[in-house]
């Protein structure tokens, strides 16, 4: 065990002599703060005149101390210093201008654990055993030193137990013991570290053994590996085919899902946008619709979300540049964009580009575009490819306006454009619902126009017909999103306003009123000017349910009209209607 100890000692602990020199530097900064301290403590608790002569020899130690350490540390390195001498020596001198230094101090008893700073690396480096005999050099020294102290200089005015050279001696005996025992507890960390090597060492002739095993087994696998890679070529190359043609499956399976089950236009262009992102790998993809009689493409979804990059895309969507795919319904690629041609990726660095148009039943209905940061990013596939997706997105556009359209028929009144009676009733039910849970109120406004019955046997039902498209146009454009504007019957109206309360929906009826009475409708041959009378009530305070609600509402209203109509009546309270 102690010629292993000394071999690695050589080879591994070597790293920690690098700690000898700061444990030494550690060791002079300590002893430069306790010439200050012990000099400070005579004059402040002994408060007599500073001994000159005391600090001069508390300097000469200190300056021996850091010559040791000098010394000491140049043998590091240079020397084996489990063989040097001139270590040991400057080593041993460490401890003994230390201790005498801490018996000179005015209580150096606080300070005997000092000692125990240089022998540390002793105990790292070789193990409890060699620091034993610095121990009790220590110990020896500072027995001595302590009680030269006290019997030829009592002058120093020494405090504590150095009164009592029994108690002295009792202190620093005690005092070194537990130095030995802190000693003894780093140097089994020492051993066991010993030990850990050596067991480390066996590991790893072991793990020699096994790499020279594995070379040759290596060596093996690597000419079958030589083999099975050229049948790997062959059979990635099919894979990748097999991928390419699954991803496409994958796609289009996809979007005829969606065509399916998504009949909101906006979500279904949302989700083929994203899915053209997702199996292209592209940087943006935008999709634009064509709209009016011109036919002119206006952006409808796009994943380019800086607002400025997106409203020069919108505007210069419709270049010519892009007429081979939104007139004539030609695909189109470019794998080296020049900005000044397309001048929509201006500001964009865009590199490629792919556009193929959207086609149902033989007409154009708009574009699909995707663009990427690098050139040369896109190939026939890709067109291919694209070319199908936008087939099917054609397909999903033309069935979400036939979806559209039916259900405009089924909600909306064919003349005014409001919804119509059967729609209010539902969504009646369910903002009433939703108002009493969440304790808000809800109001409704009831209105039909003056006299119209007699309007309409002067002018005629054609012009009867342009009032009451007039009129709902006014008030669609004055109303909320959340607000419900429906023809309940003839030329009678309801506006179902949630979160309103009654003052407010009476001020938005007084506004409404005023509004409608100062147009001029006219069809070029006629021009007139209409009235309305209109009833309001607001639950709770005017309602309980939705029953009482379009009742109380349509009493107001009638109120409205015997008073002379063209005015607002509000429902009366429920405490009124009790009474």
């Amino acid at each position: 065990m102690d010629t292993l100890e000394k071999n690695q000692f050589r080879k591994t602990l070597g790293s920690y002599f690098r700690h000898e020199g700061t444990i030494t530097r550690f060791g002079w900064v300590i002893m430069a703060i306790l010439v200050v301290e012990d000099f400070v403590a005579r004059l402040v608790t002994t408060q007599t005149a500073a001994d000159f002569a005391l600090l001069a020899v508390q300097l000469v130690l200190y300056a021996g101390f850091i010559l040791m350490g000098v010394l000491k540390l140049r043998q590091i390195g240079v020397r084996d210093q489990d063989q040097s001498s001139f270590y040991k020596l400057a080593k041993c001198s460490e401890i003994v201008i230390m201790t005498i230094f801490i018996s000179l101090m005015y209580h150096g008893s606080v300070f005997y654990f000092i000692v125990l700073l240089p022998i540390i690396s002793i105990i790292l480096s070789r193990g409890f055993k060699e620091s034993v005999r610095y121990i009790l050099l220590g110990w020896l020294t500072q027995i001595l030193s302590q009680y030269a102290v006290m019997f030829l200089f009592s002058d120093l005015n020494q405090q504590g137990f150095y009164s009592n050279p029994f108690m002295l001696f009792i202190s620093i005996a005690v005092q070194y013991l537990l130095f030995a025992f802190c000693g003894y507890i780093l140097g089994s960390v020492h051993r066991e570290y010993v030990r850990s090597q050596e067991e480390n060492q066996i590991l790893i002739d072991r793990l020699g053994d096994k790499y020279v095993q594995l070379e040759q087994a290596k060596k093996e696998i690597q000419s079958q590996y030589d083999k099975i890679s050229q049948t790997n070529e062959q059979l990635e190359q099919a894979n990748n085919r097999l991928t390419a043609s699954l991803a496409e499956f994958y796609t289009l399976q996809q979007i005829s899902q969606a065509i399916s089950s998504i009949f909101d236009m906006n979500e279904l262009l949302k989700f083929v946008n994203d899915v053209i992102i997702g199996v292209m790998g592209v940087s943006h993809s935008t999709i634009a619709l064509c709209h009016g009689p011109q036919n002119h493409l206006k952006v409808q979804v796009s994943s380019i979300f800086d607002k400025k990059e997106l409203a020069i895309v919108s505007d210069y969507i419709n270049s010519d540049v892009l007429k081979p795919s939104a007139k004539d319904g030609n695909s189109m690629i470019d794998n080296d964009v020049n900005p000044d041609e397309y001048p929509f990726t201006r500001g964009r660095k865009i590199q490629s580009l792919i556009c193929v148009p959207l086609i149902a039943k033989g007409n154009v209905l708009g574009i699909v575009l995707i663009e990427h940061g690098i050139p040369n990013a896109f190939n026939s596939d890709n067109v291919r490819l694209l070319e199908i997706i936008s087939q099917q997105v054609g397909i999903a556009i033309e069935n979400a306006r036939l979806y559209q359209q039916m259900h405009d028929l089924a909600t909306l009144d064919g003349l005014t454009g409001a919804y119509n009676r059967l729609y209010f009733q539902d969504n009646l039910q369910i903002e009433f619902k939703k108002a009493q849970e969440g304790n808000y109120d809800l109001s409704l406004l009831m209105f039909d126009i003056d006299h119209f019955k007699k309007f309409n046997d002067t002018h005629g039902h054609l012009f009867g017909d342009l009032v009451l498209k007039n009129t709902a146009a006014y008030i669609m454009k004055k109303l909320r999103k959340e607000d419900i504007f429906a023809r309940y019957g003839g030329e009678e109206f309801v506006i179902l306003m949630p979160h309103t309360t009654l003052d407010q929906i009476v001020e938005k009826a007084e506004d409404i009123r005023r509004g409608i009475g100062s147009m001029m409708i006219s069809d070029r041959v006629i021009s007139a000017s209409v009235t309305i009378s209109i009833g309001v009530s607001s639950y709770p305070e005017t309602a309980d349910n939705q029953v009482t609600l379009i009742k109380s509402a349509d009493d107001a209203l009638y109120e409205a009209k015997r008073q002379g109509r063209n005015r607002v009546c509000v429902a009366c309270p429920k405490s009124s209607k009790k009474a």
